[in-house]
């Protein structure tokens, strides 16, 4: 079957219900989505140096931007739009990856680190070769494996636009998890009908917390599948923040913009305890103690100015038998199968 490839050049800087949607496909349909970097891949050299981050700004004009929007036909509000990714092609526009600090930069998550003042500005463009990325330093080129992985991922919000250099819990967006990778499915609330569709930001490694604000940014062909899991079909489960899984996790998403990190972990162990409960047959209490006792935390992001989204997962194989069977994608039209959302 043919994907359907949604063009990079049809992206914009914010999730946007009020958007004309670029395609509209149905439940089960494969798309490439094509992205540009997060400096819309204008900053190619290592000589363009930003003493200030309005210098930046002033030649990208904005941060990240997201092709879409995509309508899934049959998305209501109250279902999610379960978005797998099946792969990753980095360096589809342009064969390197970028990352930079400028000279105002906050330093370690906000704080002041006078070690770095000699150093700053700084930018390293960092070519792309095969399944390694090649990072140059004063002592010599260092190749790292590329980590590929999705940036920003949201629906469009239930009014209004949000920034796609954020996040809420209600539509995703800008969470940086590395986990959003091949073989993962994100699960992202349904606000508005078709859901809206939103991706872009991605990176070819980051490391976790990604402390300077920036990546290994790169543009990227991405290979997705998007289905529907129907409100109907997980009564008492309402989508209240995205859900990452894959093929041996459950996990979720704490990712209130400008919230402290202690907050978004409370909303990501909070949602893991409704899916144990509603999905796995636990008490809450069975399900807190076990997260106490077996959940894992990925921070995805610990910068200054908002930045601090949070992935917390547990093991498939330590919790109980779901009431519905299956961790599948859900489709409309058929039965629940074994291949990714849960």
């Amino acid at each position: 079957m043919t994907s359907v490839r949604v063009p990079r050049a049809a992206h914009g800087f914010a999730f946007d219900g009020g958007v004309e949607p670029v395609v509209r496909v149905g439940a089960g349909t494969s798309l490439v989505v094509e992205t540009y970097d997060c400096f819309s891949n204008k900053v190619s050299s290592s000589e363009q140096l930003f003493g200030r981050e309005h210098e930046l700004l002033d030649l990208i004009g904005q941060y990240n931007p997201v092709t879409g929007p995509m309508y899934v036909d049959g998305a209501e509000p109250g279902d999610r739009l379960a978005v797998r990714i099946d792969r990753i092609e980095l360096g589809t526009f342009a064969p390197y990856a970028a990352t930079l600090v400028t000279g105002d930069s906050k330093g370690v998550c906000g704080g002041h680190w006078s070690p770095l003042d000699d150093g700053l500005p700084d930018t390293r463009i960092c070519p792309l070769d095969g399944d390694t990325v090649i990072f140059p330093t004063g002592v010599g080129d260092l190749r790292l494996p590329v980590r590929p992985m999705v940036g920003s991922i949201g629906t469009a919000p239930a009014a209004g636009a949000a920034s796609s250099l954020e996040f809420r819990p209600r539509h995703g967006g800008n969470v940086d998890c590395p986990s959003i990778t091949t073989g993962s499915t994100v699960m992202l609330p349904v606000n508005v009908p078709g859901a809206l569709l939103f991706l872009g930001d991605v990176h070819a490694s980051m490391g976790d917390a990604e402390v300077t604000g920036t990546a290994l940014e790169t543009n990227a062909d991405v290979h997705i599948t998007v289905d529907i899991l129907k409100a109907a079909d997980h009564p008492g489960d309402e989508p209240v923040t995205p859900r990452l899984d894959t093929a041996t996790t459950l996990g979720s998403i704490g990712c209130e913009f400008g919230a402290p990190l202690e907050r978004n972990l409370q909303h990501a162990f909070t949602d893991l305890i409704e899916r144990l409960r509603t999905g796995h047959r636990l008490t809450r209490v069975e399900a807190y103690e076990l997260l106490g006792a077996a959940a894992r935390v990925q921070v995805n992001q610990c910068v200054a100015g908002g930045w601090t989204a949070v992935h917390v997962s547990i093991s498939r194989s330590v919790v109980p038998d779901p009431r519905v069977p299956g961790p599948g994608m859900v489709h409309t039209d058929s039965a629940p199968n074994d291949e990714g959302a849960g």
